[in-house]
């Protein structure tokens, strides 16, 4: 029957594996013996070599071969073993794990090989055996396998751990850590198993991380990979922050197993916590210089506003009129269209009658009624000197006339009371120009208009064009 590609491809691959078996051998593992001399396919008894016969102690065996005498031997070890005996082969085959590997160099040959031991339980069922195949590394699987050992002793060096955790069902949960990964977790012990190694790793999480990192691991299970940060208590070392991340895998019928990495951050942790703060306090203190700023500021205003205000009738005083008036006649503000001056009528005698107080509160209520008319008809109040009042009007909003007799009819109607004149009320008397072709010929023309309201009765406006 003529084969198919996929047989001619498998019986070449059978062929070349075959081809590169070295030797193969049997230990029995509960007894620590091997029963038949190790002979090597050139025909090297390993055994003799290292002056031993058979029946023998496979410990002893390793113990000449790779640390005795006969040096020429390097071995490096799957992660899933501390060493390579009888004991640790037994702690495997308990931990569950059936194919055991070590690569071994022999520096005579500059070659490499590889050993794996398939574990099972003999044929009666009350031992372990390890078959073992010791086969030559091709030069492709060589430089694969020295890259991958490049590469974890440049993780290795960077502070960073490997770990693999199996999760299989009706199983306790099993670790499995390389040598850094250890150092990391301060476990200097070889004895321990991977269950006690996961006990480790996990009752130092600390209290307030666990919801975090239940999280994470429920993430990776799901999507297939995950990362983390979280506080780790040290044995030594105390809280540290771990960063940690993996990807997982489905084993149908298993479970899963977790392969990821463990790295102490706490240096870069602490080192962002200290330049947030530092931060913090940057911006701390720029807040509060720029509330000293803003109090400046606000100090400044006040003392302006009191620079520029009467403190006794809240109206503005002669030095901010003089200032807005330059202001005006230098075209910085609109033209003044009108100016009005005016008198409390018979003020000395108020002072005289019912002291200096009542005169006092009779000049607050007038600034405060101008205030409030000044804002709603564009006409700014100063307090000119006494109890003399200067206003200015700017724009046409309303006619001269009208505003002078509202401004004489508002202080009447304060009703600020007084039974020593005839009107029986506090009253103003009010001159005032519009012609504004001489800015300062207008406070004169409104001062004489108001010395003839005052001649003609009082209670009265006098425009200085109708004199």
């Amino acid at each position: 029957m003529k084969q198919t590609s996929l047989e001619k491809y498998t019986k070449k691959m059978i062929e070349n594996y075959i081809k590169d078996v070295t030797c193969t051998y049997t230990v029995n593992v509960t007894e620590d013996r091997v029963e038949a001399d190790i002979i090597t396919k050139s025909g090297r008894n390993i055994t003799q070599i290292v002056g031993m016969t058979t029946p023998c102690s496979y410990n002893e065996l390793v113990k000449r071969v790779f640390y005795g005498e006969y040096t020429r031997w390097e071995c490096s070890l799957d992660t899933s073993i501390s060493e390579l005996s009888c004991e640790a082969l037994q702690k495997a085959y308990e931990a569950g794990q059936r194919y055991i590997e070590a690569t071994l160099y022999f520096a005579e040959e500059q070659v490499y090989y590889r050993m794996i031991h398939m574990l099972d339980r003999n044929e009666y069922g009350n031992g372990i055996i390890a078959h073992v195949i010791c086969r030559h590394i091709n030069s492709m699987e060589k430089v694969t396998r020295q890259e991958i050992a490049d590469m974890e002793n440049i993780i290795s060096s960077a502070g960073i751990g490997i770990w693999h955790i199996y999760l299989f069902d009706n199983e306790k949960p099993r670790m499995r850590v390389n040598a850094k990964m250890k150092e990391l977790l301060g476990i200097y012990s070889d004895n321990l198993s991977e269950e006690e190694v996961y006990e480790i790793w996990y009752s130092r999480i600390k209290k307030s991380a666990l919801p975090t990192v239940t999280a994470s691991v429920t993430e990776m299970i799901a999507k297939g990979k995950s990362e983390n940060t979280y506080v780790w208590q040290h044995p030594t070392l105390g809280d540290i922050y771990v960063r940690c991340g993996g990807i997982s895998s489905h084993i149908e019928g298993k479970g899963y197993v977790l392969r990821g990495y463990h790295s102490d951050v706490t240096e870069i942790i602490n080192s962002e916590t200290k330049q947030k703060q530092l931060l913090a306090d940057a911006l701390e203190e720029v807040k509060h210089q720029k509330e000293l700023l803003q109090q400046a500021l606000d100090n400044y205003k006040q003392a302006d506003y009191d620079r520029r205000t009467d403190y006794l009738t809240g109206l503005r005083n002669r030095q901010d009129m003089y200032e807005m008036l330059q202001d005006s006649l230098s075209g910085m503000r609109d033209s003044i269209t009108a100016m009005y001056m005016m008198d409390v009528d018979n003020f000395k005698l108020l002072n005289d009658n019912y002291g200096h107080l009542r005169g006092d509160e009779c000049l607050k209520r007038i600034g405060q009624a101008l205030t409030e008319y000044g804002k709603q008809n564009d006409v700014y109040f100063y307090r000119y000197g006494g109890e003399e009042i200067l206003g200015i009007r700017f724009g046409n909003a309303k006619p001269a006339l009208e505003i002078a007799d509202e401004l004489v009819r508002l202080v009447y109607d304060l009703k600020i009371e007084r039974d020593d004149v005839e009107a029986g009320a506090v009253t103003v008397s009010l001159g005032y120009t519009c012609d504004y072709s001489c800015h300062e010929k207008m406070i004169d023309k409104a001062d004489a208009a108001m010395y003839r309201a005052k001649a003609n009765g009082k209670n009265q406006a006098v425009c200085y064009e109708n004199m």
